[in-house]
């Protein structure tokens, strides 16, 4: 690809990219990450993170490595960045594996062991993740945002992010090697970085990086398999059995959600009688089945202080999906404004999905919690009385 850049005062100034394997990027692009972690589009991947927060460059793995950036929201998810340069194909198979190491290692740390790595990264003494999410306008207390860090440790659950100049396409077929990982429950991103640079007439350099999303996965973790009419299930264990796995008690933001998701699944009624109930589906989100291992996911993030319900497509039965239900996208389109709803927005990044969206600026009172799950609620229905009967026709027409 090729950038042009315009000025109304001088001719149109055409900018190749830098071919990859010969951008002069690794320590940079680890900089600039470090400097500006929006850059990274991280709410693409999963809008229901929030301000993104550098928390270290450089963080010491004993026996593992160093890890290039960690990043986190204000409530402490965190996000494991490793960038590399491809230049040749060993390069791409090892940074896969190296941040696989880091997530297997990450998994087996207590809240202090990550306190104290990031204090000998950053140079500063005390709880420094949480100091950073406080400031950055985080709500948890200490003890909540601590127990929320510990939890997610321990169930490996990170978003890992492969950043380079070019991945090539092999790159991209990793997914049955990320199932084959154990006890992990994390998300992984692909990101390229192109490198673009130029001279402007007044002879000083100048560099332009372009970010896009090449590959994604679902949340790679435990399942447990559910008879529910009309078809079988497939959902998440982590839901099932939380409470057994560690002895401490959910944080004050997960009891609040819990109590908010308890009331949505009471307060709901679809029209479709034979629809599922939604479940809990982890710390702002839930998640409503539909068919063929698709789900309508309901979020709420306080860091992009918008509420929201969407289906994603992955997959090649995912993708087949997303291809038959665009064929009628204008027949969906006009039953949401039937409905008194927007048309939803139809977006194919790497991962195709279909979601509305509805800002929700904090803080939210008892009345504002209410509000949204009654407009979730809304959605959610029609997203079911949507898609659903449409996905039950396509998986009876492909068995």
């Amino acid at each position: 690809m090729t950038l042009v850049l315009i000025d109304d005062a001088s001719p149109a100034q055409l900018v190749p990219r830098v071919p990859e394997g010969e951008a002069r990027l690794e320590k940079r692009l680890r900089d600039l990450i470090h400097d500006y972690p929006a850059v990274l589009p991280i709410h693409d991947l999963d809008p229901s993170y929030g301000t993104m927060i550098t928390v270290a460059k450089e963080l010491n793995i004993p026996g593992v490595g160093f890890i290039d950036v960690v990043l986190m929201d204000e409530l402490g998810r965190l996000v494991v960045v490793e960038c590399k340069l491809w230049r040749n194909p060993q390069a791409r198979r090892e940074v896969v594996g190296q941040i696989l190491d880091y997530a297997r290692e990450l998994a087996r740390y207590g809240y202090e062991d990550l306190q104290r790595q990031v204090s000998i990264a950053t140079k500063r003494q005390g709880n420094v993740p949480y100091e950073l999410a406080r400031n950055a306008g985080g709500a948890l207390s200490e003890g909540e945002f601590v127990d929320r860090v510990a939890r997610d440790l321990a169930a490996g659950r990170f978003l890992l992010l492969v950043v380079g100049d070019g991945i090539a396409e092999g790159t991209r077929r990793i997914g049955e090697y990320l199932r084959d990982q154990p006890g992990l429950a994390f998300d992984f991103g692909l990101i390229e970085i192109a490198e673009y640079r130029f001279t402007d007439g007044a002879g000083r350099e100048h560099l332009i990086v372009q970010p896009r999303i090449l590959a994604r996965t679902a949340v790679i973790e435990r399942h447990v398999i559910r008879n529910e009419a009309p078809g079988v299930i497939i959902a998440s264990a982590e839901a099932e059995d939380a409470g057994s796995s560690s002895p401490r008690p959910p944080s004050e933001f997960g009891q609040k959600w819990r109590r908010f998701v308890e009331k949505f699944v009471a307060e709901t009624r679809f029209d479709d009688p034979a629809q599922p109930a939604p479940r809990y589906g982890g710390n702002g989100w839930m998640k409503i089945p539909l068919s063929q291992g698709l789900y309508v996911n309901a979020y709420r993030s306080g860091g992009t202080q918008r509420i929201g319900v969407s289906v994603s497509f992955r997959g090649s039965e995912g993708e087949l999906a997303w291809e038959e239900l665009n064929i009628e996208r204008d027949a969906i389109d006009a039953e949401f404004v039937d409905a008194g709803l927007p048309a939803p927005m139809w977006t194919h990044d790497n991962v195709p999905h279909i979601s509305l969206t509805l800002e929700a600026p904090t803080p939210w009172s008892d009345a504002d919690d209410a509000d949204h799950r009654l407009w979730l609620g809304r959605v959610s229905n029609q997203f079911v009385n949507s898609l659903r009967p449409r996905l039950l026709r396509l998986e009876s027409a492909n068995s």
